[in-house]
């Protein structure tokens, strides 16, 4: 990122009231790392615009969690209801699954971590409880966050050098996130899943209108949306890029606000059309290999900088024709 723009979100972040429609614009395109956990917090609303509320608000937030814990977690496995249990048990099946390629999130403490902001996140929503995918989404949230207290790369962080006092407000920071980000998304983890089901159906259709032949073959060859794209939704791509650029894919998020909905409608479809060429000339069986485990592995940040635009662009020439996003 060059100097001008890491000087830009210095400038704006040391306001005394940030302006935030300023900071969309230019988190959109990308955030500094240093900068990153603020830049989300405040696109988020967890932390107020003006800075002299922030120090208050993160004590009271992360002391209203920590009292989450034992309340919740922190109890004997008899003293929780049937559904708890089942509750409990999935989260810790679905733990040891998150971001596979990341050996950060294996160790236990991290592990430790994650189900605890699982289960009390699952818990105090009743009218999804945790489904898996959630599980996915709260990584890019703790990596952030972490990075404030680690030099270099994921790789060479050591969770045993924090100390439990920072990790609580680390955990703290991140549950609040999630509940921030998911209020607007529940809609995909209640029952059935029906804003996933619906943001498959309007991709297939914003697809079809994009590229008609490509939509044709598939439906030729069998090929139904829901059965690669489901996954996308679910983790919001997390799982189909190298774990690195779903921080960068989280800026763009994150800075889209109420309008991310319907912007990850765009994304998937740009994300797709990458390959529309090779696709077409695919039957059934390769198609659904070649989605289940995408070439993205030495992606880099132009190539999810690539999607991004397209996705962009994509809204810009559909927006004032918008019956692909009509349930």
């Amino acid at each position: 990122m060059s100097d001008t723009r890491v000087k830009k979100f210095d400038k704006l972040l040391g306001e005394q009231v940030v302006d935030l429609d300023l900071l969309r614009e230019l988190a959109w395109s990308g955030t500094p790392g240093d900068l990153r956990p603020l830049c989300w917090q405040l696109l988020l609303g967890y932390l107020p615009p003006n800075r002299d509320r922030r120090e208050q608000i993160l004590a009271r937030k992360r002391r209203e969690y920590r009292d989450m814990v034992p309340e919740y977690y922190d109890i004997a496995n008899n003293d929780r209801s049937e559904e708890e249990m089942g509750a409990l048990r999935q989260v810790s099946v679905d733990v040891p699954r998150t971001a596979p390629g990341v050996a950060f999130f294996h160790e236990a403490p991290v592990q430790k971590c994650l189900e605890r902001i699982l289960y009390i996140w699952g818990i105090r929503h009743p009218a999804s409880g945790y489904v898996q995918g959630i599980n996915d989404l709260v990584t890019p949230f703790l990596a952030a966050l972490l990075s404030q207290h680690f030099d270099g790369p994921m790789e060479l962080w050591d969770i045993e050098t924090l100390s439990e006092e920072t990790m609580y407000a680390v955990e703290a920071d991140a549950y609040w996130m999630l509940c921030k980000m998911l209020d607007g998304i529940q809609d995909h983890y209640t029952n059935a899943q029906p804003g996933i089901q619906r943001t498959v159906f309007k991709l297939k259709e914003l697809v079809r209108r994009i590229d008609e032949p490509m939509c044709q073959h598939m439906e030729t060859e069998g090929l139904e949306f829901l059965q690669f794209s489901f996954r996308w939704v679910n983790c919001l791509l997390l799982r189909e890029i190298p774990f690195q650029l779903g921080l960068r894919l989280w800026d763009t998020y994150l800075a889209e606000g109420p309008g991310m909905k319907e912007f990850l409608i765009y994304a998937l479809a740009a994300f797709l059309l990458t390959w529309e060429k090779e696709l077409k000339q695919m039957d059934f069986q390769e198609m659904v290999l070649f989605l289940q485990k995408l070439p993205t592995t030495e992606w880099n940040e132009t190539d999810i900088e690539m999607v991004l635009s397209r996705a962009y662009m994509l809204r810009a020439s559909f927006n004032d024709a918008r019956s692909h996003l009509q349930s």
